[in-house]
């Protein structure tokens, strides 16, 4: 009876305890800020029990996501989430730009591509508009960054 009694209290003691692990956890952290140019870039490591951790990283320019256009890469997606990125020393003659590596999904031939693209974004002077370097072929296009959606219309990245 005491032992049917003691393993009771303890299950109602640990019931608690795996709800409040359970869920989304994020932990941000700024790996890079370019006051003069207003860069940010932060590490993401999204925390969800017990399916494991997420890690990106996320890019501000003055102070709003850098959402990069699905149709500069012909990609399925806009693009908002890298696999790497980090910025040029503020004594650099490039620190006005930084370099993003991401996943690019494309559809060819009825099959799908992941591709890994690297480019270097520099900001012009219109504030929507970013220079795209592709650091493989070299090519630069200018394009309008996407604005991100409005808080609680429930984006995800």
């Amino acid at each position: 009876m005491i032992l049917r009694t003691l393993r009771n209290c303890l299950g109602l003691l640990v019931l608690p305890i795996m709800a409040a692990c359970s869920g989304n956890q994020t932990q941000r952290t700024v790996v890079y800020e370019n006051t003069v140019h207003h860069w940010r870039i932060e590490h993401v490591v999204e925390e969800n029990f017990p399916a494991g951790s997420h890690q990106y990283y996320q890019v501000f320019l003055n102070e709003r996501p850098l959402i990069l256009p699905a149709n500069a890469f012909n990609d399925e997606r806009d693009i908002r989430v890298f696999l790497a990125a980090g910025g040029f020393d503020i004594g650099h003659w490039r620190n006005d730009s930084i370099v993003v590596t991401f996943e690019n999904i494309q559809a060819r031939g009825g099959s799908t591509q992941r591709l890994i693209r690297s480019v270097m974004i520099t900001p012009q002077l219109n504030e929507r508009e970013v220079a795209l370097t592709d650091l493989l072929t070299q090519q630069q296009v200018l394009v309008d960054r996407v604005e991100a959606p409005a808080e609680g219309a429930g984006s995800k990245p």
